[in-house]
């Protein structure tokens, strides 16, 4: 079949494609060397150009130019990695300003806000030097903005009327999740975009009452042992059910690799109960010894067994909720890292490496200074969270030569997005 040459008109660079290679609508490319946009018109012959239709909203990726290739063909894998480039006097400028408006306009205004954040984050969040793109239209989730808050006020009065009628709602609300997560997941991806190609997301709707009702179901009558299977389920979801353009993720993680993140996660709750337990028992021994009037006094108050009791209690609780705070970080990093080192995106691969005690100081610090600050430290601690994140995710191409197919596009409604938002539902992967 007879090649075509697209030409920049900005650089120079020309490269030699398979007019069939061009999905149907693309009307626009962009240069890998300079990263400018053209029509096609401008460089595609009339032959050509003939079989494109006008389509404004649609963009074709240029293939990158070619690299010294091995000798098994096509290029050398490479890694790049994930950068960020945030600020945080840049997005506190944005989320002063978002919370201001929310406040005054009652949340009305929530759409515009989640849009600015997200395109700020999105647009400083780099893959070998190119970012990410947020194409989600306001006025859109504005109409799914106000379904949701609807549902949640009917949802709040319902609940006031009687304890069947209330029980009827909730029973509605946790068979419409699975369908809620998967609508999310359709318009997040839909308006998320890297070199012009738009992500997706799969409606497999039966894989998602299946994971997010059924198991979530099933896993207390297992007394939890399910749990690490569950979440391996639900994470595999996220991943297979997406793809980049026509090119699919796929997730090769396998259940033991859960149950041994969990089983992790249980000895270092063990771990850090008992060493808090013995860090309590020596400081009362310390007491003791350098204070024995103090000691004396607080004794004899806890000889009274109402007192004893609750100190015990209130001992005990402080140790589980220090160690479980501990222990959900530790798990949520060595889950992530799982996650992210399993997914595939055709022939590519992620590599996450994420450390535990580095995530538990940056939640621990920057809890603190959203304490001490009155809260106005949020974008601060949001950025230097996800600079870190970002900081430890890698992607590495098993052929720089590739090159990525878009699909064409479906308009998707944001009503599961924001329903989703406002009733507090967890949508991330």
């Amino acid at each position: 079949m007879a090649l075509m040459t697209l030409t920049c008109p900005h650089c120079g660079f020309s490269r030699e494609i398979d007019p069939a290679a061009i999905p149907i609508g693309s009307t626009r490319a962009t240069c890998p060397r300079c990263l400018q946009a053209f029509t096609l018109e401008q460089t595609v012959g009339s032959g050509a150009a003939d079989s494109l239709q006008a389509k404004p909203d649609t963009t074709l990726p240029l293939p990158p130019p070619p690299e010294p290739s091995p000798a098994g063909g096509g290029q050398a894998p490479r890694t790049v990695a994930v950068t960020f480039t945030g600020k945080a006097g840049e997005y506190f400028g944005i989320w002063i300003v978002n919370t201001l408006l929310k406040i005054v306009t009652l949340g009305v205004y929530t759409a515009w806000a989640k849009v600015r954040k997200r395109r700020y984050f999105y647009g400083t969040t780099h893959i070998d030097n190119v970012p990410f793109d947020y194409l989600a239209d306001p006025l859109v989730l504005l109409k799914g903005w106000f379904i949701g808050v609807g549902l949640f006020i009917f949802y709040s009065f319902g609940t006031q009327i009687g304890a069947w009628f209330s029980s009827t709602l909730g029973s509605l609300f946790f068979v419409s999740v699975p369908w809620l997560i998967v609508r999310s997941q359709m318009f997040s991806l839909r308006n998320s975009s890297h070199r012009n190609i738009r992500f997706h997301f799969r409606e497999n709707y039966e894989e998602a009452y299946l994971v997010f009702a059924g198991l979530v179901i099933l896993t207390p009558l297992t007394l939890g042992f399910l749990l690490p299977y569950t979440t391996f389920r639900q994470k595999k979801f996220f991943v297979e059910n997406s793809s980049y353009g026509k090119t699919p993720f796929t997730f090769e993680a396998r259940p033991r690799e859960f149950y041994q993140a969990y089983l992790k996660a249980f000895g270092v709750f063990v771990l850090l109960a008992v060493l808090f337990g013995l860090l309590i028992f020596v400081g009362v021994f310390a007491l003791e010894q350098t204070a024995p009037v103090l000691f004396r006094s607080l004794t004899e108050d806890l000889g009274n067994p109402r007192h004893a009791i609750g100190m015990s209690i209130l001992a005990l609780f402080a140790v589980i909720v220090v160690a479980s705070l501990f222990v959900s970080v530790y798990l949520r990093t060595l889950l992530s890292n799982i996650t992210w080192n399993a997914t595939r995106l055709g022939a590519d691969r992620f590599t996450s490496s994420l450390r535990a005690r580095r995530m538990a100081w940056l939640y621990l610090s920057s809890a603190v200074a959203i304490l001490f600050s009155s809260g106005l430290l949020i974008p601060w601690a949001s950025i230097r969270v996800t600079r870190y994140r970002l900081s430890c995710l890698a992607l590495t191409l098993a052929d720089a030569s590739a090159v990525f197919e878009a699909a064409s596009d479906a308009v998707v409604d944001a009503a599961g997005e924001e329903i989703g938002d406002v009733f507090g539902i967890d949508m991330s992967l």
